[in-house]
């Protein structure tokens, strides 16, 4: 009391200075006409306002019956601005004052806590800055403050808890921060209390449990935290709790299931665990249950067998898991709408079948599997069905047909198989039909067209196959239809072009042929249109140059002809991407009138010409492509006001002059490819201001002089590729600090001097290492060993000397190698030996596998010497050949002599015919010859042991003969 005394004093202090400012009721008129002063009236409500007319009748004003005392202001909605003036004091009458929504800035008057008769003050919903007054905490008759939806910032005042008849306290949307004030919980008479969409920290004061008359706490969209008390259990009569969109944490308080008057309870978007309680299911009267986006876990346990009025259970974005339960909804329930996304649910969704007053199924991003039930037409009443992000299977049954209410069916993501039923022709009501990355195939049934209220149909990532029905145009409410990555055929059907709400048309990735056509005229709302990856050809229809809304425009990869002029008629453009068709004639300066353009990409046409200077006022271009055309004369300068450009292509032309040095300004350029044209000069070392880029590549040009040092600033290159040009000079050992390069290829130059041992150091280097047809000398450096990840190695055709490291044994990712057209000696590495011969070829004093072996000396035999060896083998050879003959030659005569002379034309006896044995006979060959030893089956003459033992002395006969 002592406060409220002090802060009373004050005003009446503040108010007394003025003069003329005693306030009392017969002031009313001219206090009114102090505050009109300080109003902007837009709408002349107040013109009436003059002392001319009794004050009672002025617009907006009520008096007490009977007299002319000034009971009530109300001025809400009239679009009045300007500022509160402190004159308002003066209705020291006035119960009810009413100017919300309107257009007031200024802070809240504190003088307003003058008005001790003040029951209502509304000033929501205007443009009021500063602090809540603490002097509203004076006045103790109001019943209703709402000053939400303004700018205020600052504390909630614990002043207020003085207003003790205070019914309803609403200060949502402001900027209001802080705890909520402990002294709230003296309202002994509050009802609701509103501070929703502010900034408000702490926890909810346990004093608030004294507010024993509260039905409504609506406290979501701020920062409180801790766990939600457990007293709000004993606010009997609570009927609405909101504490969404906080940070509250800990498990569900049991004690809310004895809120036996709740019919609406929100705790979204908090940090809550655990389960969901038993005890929930007690709220009888419960209309809304809202738990969504927490971390709750375990199983569904709501049953609307006890919560018979429940209307809405929402749990998605929850941690749940499970079945979805029996007892969710017995044949009394009245759920209307169930919200199971984004949980951990699995099994099938029959248990959803007895939910027969359903209208909204959301089960979408869980992992449901099974089919979708041909019993789903039990649910009549359904309007939205979403199911997408599951694993459901089987086909689409026709009996979704009897949904005769549907507008959304959402099966995206799933693995539903088989056709598109004839029967989904009769949902005459459905808005919404995503079937994408399914694997359905069959036509796209004809009767589709019958669904005229369809206003999006995406089928993309099916097997669809067959043709766009013909009768397409009947869906004239058709805004979105994406057909792309399917096996459509034929051609795109003329009465598309009915469709004349489309605002994005997406056929890409089809087998669609033949033109476009003309009807297309009439897609006036066409924002985006994608068609590449088909088979379309022809010049496009001049008409389409009447679509005015065109953002988004990628017709790619088609055999389309003529000029580009037709898509050029949208001064809208983003994306403009006409890569690989047949596409002639000049760039149209017409092309630079779309100033948001960031995506520019022609490649693969035969378009000529020289690249427009207009192309610079595309100063939000991030992607220029203009690569494999005949473009020709110099890169415009005005290309340098493009400082967004992140990628610019122009390989494979026929441009000349220098490589510009204002490249250099292009801080965000990530790739540059200049290749295959016939530029000239040098390379500017202004690149090595392109801190961002990626790829570099200035090949096959005729760039001349030396690789500039500054290249090395480049630390982010991934592919550096300047080969084919006529550069000189040494390669910098700058290029270490490319320490992220994946790709390098400096051939076909005439780069001399050593091979820098810093090139060891671009550890990530793995596509290619490429230095070959160039005058590099001295020795490959050990440091290329480091280079683990290399995948191909090319210093071929220089003037390298000396030994191959054995440091390259560690390159175990290599699998090519050329090393060919060098002065390297010695042996190879054993480990390099797999690599064919032509990897080593032109280096004469090189050996080892796969080249001919080492001399003993570890070097590769002179030419002389090896010629030398081997011919005397082949000498050698053909003697030692010569003297077998003569010796088979000279035992073949003397047996033929010896045969004739010891011979008489008979033949020796055969054994078992009672011969007898004499020196000729098999005995005698038997011991008379270690070579020969004849069995006595066999029959030999006298020359043939004659000539075995020719040459020996007759006592060596006579000694063998006594045996």
């Amino acid at each position: 009391m002592a406060i409220q005394l002090a802060l009373l004093l004050s005003l009446l202090f503040g108010i007394l200075l003025v003069p003329g400012c005693v306030a009392t009721p017969a002031m009313a008129p001219s206090t009114l006409l102090q505050m009109k002063s300080s109003l902007i009236d837009p709408q002349g409500i107040l013109s009436g306002w003059s002392l001319e007319a009794d004050v009672c009748s002025w617009h907006g004003v009520s008096c007490l019956p009977g007299e002319s005392i000034v009971a009530g202001l109300n001025l809400s909605g009239y679009g009045l601005s300007g500022t509160l003036s402190p004159a308002i004091a003066g209705l020291m009458s006035v119960e009810f004052i009413d100017l919300s929504s309107n257009s007031l800035t200024g802070p809240i008057p504190p003088e307003l806590g003058m008005l001790q008769n003040l029951k209502t003050l509304l000033l929501y919903s205007n443009f009021l800055t500063g602090t809540i007054p603490t002097e509203l905490g004076l006045l103790e008759n109001l019943n209703v403050l709402r000053i939400g939806d303004n700018r205020l910032h600052g504390e909630i005042p614990p002043h207020l808890g003085n207003c003790t008849v205070l019914e309803t306290l609403a200060l949502a949307s402001c900027q209001l921060s802080g705890s909520i004030p402990y002294q709230i919980g003296n309202l002994k008479n509050l009802q609701k209390l509103v501070l929703d969409n502010n900034t408000l920290t702490g926890s909810i004061p346990e004093q608030l449990g004294g507010c024993v008359s509260l039905r409504i706490l609506s406290v979501p969209d701020n920062r409180l935290g801790g766990s939600i008390p457990s007293f709000i259990g004993s606010l009997s009569v609570l009927q609405s709790l909101n504490l969404a969109n906080n940070q509250f944490s800990g498990v569900i308080p049991a004690e809310i299931g004895s809120l036996s008057s709740l019919t609406y309870l929100n705790l979204l978007g908090n940090r809550l665990t655990g389960a969901i309680p038993e005890e929930l299911n007690r709220l009888s009267q419960l209309q809304v249950l809202d738990l969504s986006q927490n971390n709750i876990s375990g199983e569904i346990s709501i049953s609307t067998s006890q919560l018979k009025n429940l209307k809405y259970l929402v749990l998605s974005d929850n941690l749940l898991d499970g079945n979805i339960p029996e007892g969710l909804c017995p044949g009394n329930s009245s759920l209307e709408n169930l919200f199971l996304a984004g949980n951990n649910l699995e099994g099938g969704i029959e248990g959803l079948l007895n939910c027969i007053s359903m209208r909204s199924i959301d089960a979408s991003n869980n992992s449901f599997t099974g089919k979708i039930p041909s019993e789903i037409d039990r649910l009549s009443n359904l309007v939205n069905l979403v199911l997408h992000n599951n694993s459901l299977t089987g086909v689409l049954p026709p009996q979704i047909g009897n949904l005769g209410n549907l507008e959304v069916l959402s099966l995206y993501h799933n693995g539903l198989t088989g056709v598109i039923p004839p029967e989904i022709g009769q949902l005459q009501r459905m808005t919404t039909l995503f079937l994408y990355e399914n694997q359905m195939s069959g036509i796209i049934p004809d009767e589709i067209t019958n669904c005229t209220s369809l206003e999006e149909v995406d089928f993309f990532g099916n097997h669809f196959h067959g043709t766009i029905p013909q009768r397409i145009g009947n869906l004239k409410n058709l805004e979105v239809l994406q057909l792309r990555q399917n096996d459509l055929s034929g051609s795109i059907p003329a009465s598309l072009g009915e469709c004349t709400q489309l605002q994005a048309l997406a056929l890409a990735d089809n087998r669609l042929s033949g033109a476009l056509p003309d009807t297309f005229r009439h897609l006036t709302q066409l924002s985006i249109i994608t068609l590449y990856n088909n088979s379309l050809e022809g010049p496009l229809p001049e008409a389409l140059f009447e679509l005015k809304n065109l953002t988004v425009i990628n017709i790619s990869h088609n055999r389309f002809s003529g000029s580009v002029v037709p898509l050029l008629g949208s001064s809208s453009l983003a994306v403009l991407v006409l890569t690989d068709n047949r596409f002639s004639g000049v760039i149209p300066t017409a092309i630079a009138r779309s100033r948001n353009m960031v995506r520019l990409q022609l490649a693969g046409n035969q378009l000529a010409g020289a690249i427009p200077a207009e192309l610079g006022n595309l100063t939000r271009l991030r992607m220029l492509d203009l690569s494999s055309n005949n473009f020709s004369g110099n890169v415009p300068s005005e290309l340098s006001n493009c400082l967004q450009l992140t990628h610019l292509n122009l390989e494979g032309n026929s441009l000349t002059g220098a490589v510009p040095s204002w490249l250099g300004s292009l801080r965000f350029l990530g790739e540059l490819d200049l290749s295959s044209n016939a530029l000239s000069g040098g390379i500017p070392v202004e690149l090595g201001n392109c801190s961002s880029l990626l790829k570099l590549s200035l090949s096959d040009n005729h760039l001349s002089g030396s690789i500039p040092q500054e290249i090395g600033r480049l630390t982010s290159l991934n592919v550096l590729n300047i080969q084919k040009n006529s550069l000189t000079g040494v390669i910098p050992p700058t290029l270490r600090q490319c320490n992220k390069l994946y790709e390098l290829s400096l051939s076909e130059n005439s780069l001399e001097g050593p091979i820098p041992q810093e090139l060891g150091q671009l550890s990530e280097l793995q596509v290619m290492l490429d230095l070959s047809r160039n005058k590099l000398s001295g020795q490959i450096p050990t440091s290329l060993g480091n280079l683990v990840k290399l995948e191909r190695l090319n210093l071929s055709s220089n003037k390298l000397h000396g030994q191959i490291p054995s440091s390259l044994l560690q390159l175990t990712s290599l699998n090519r190698l050329n090393l060919s057209d060098n002065l390297l000696s010695g042996m190879i590495p054993a480990v390099l030996s797999s690599f064919p011969a032509a990897s080593y070829t032109g280096n004469d004093d090189l050996c080892g596998a796969p080249l001919p072996t080492c001399g003993a000396n570890g070097r590769r035999l002179p030419s002389a010497v090896v010629s030398g060896i081997v011919a005397a083998i082949a000498i050698v050879s053909a003697a030692v050949c010569m003297a077998l003959l003569y010796i088979m030659l000279r035992m073949w005569s003397n047996w033929r002599e010896v045969s004739v002379s010891s011979s008489d034309g008979e033949e020796p006896p055969e054994h078992g015919k009672g011969s007898k044995c004499s020196a000729r006979d098999g005995k005698y060959w038997k011991v008379g010859s270690g070579l020969v030893v004849a069995s006595s089956e066999e029959k030999y003459s006298s020359a043939s042991e004659s000539s075995v033992l020719h040459g020996k002395s007759t006592e060596a006969i006579a000694m063998n003969l006594k045996g």
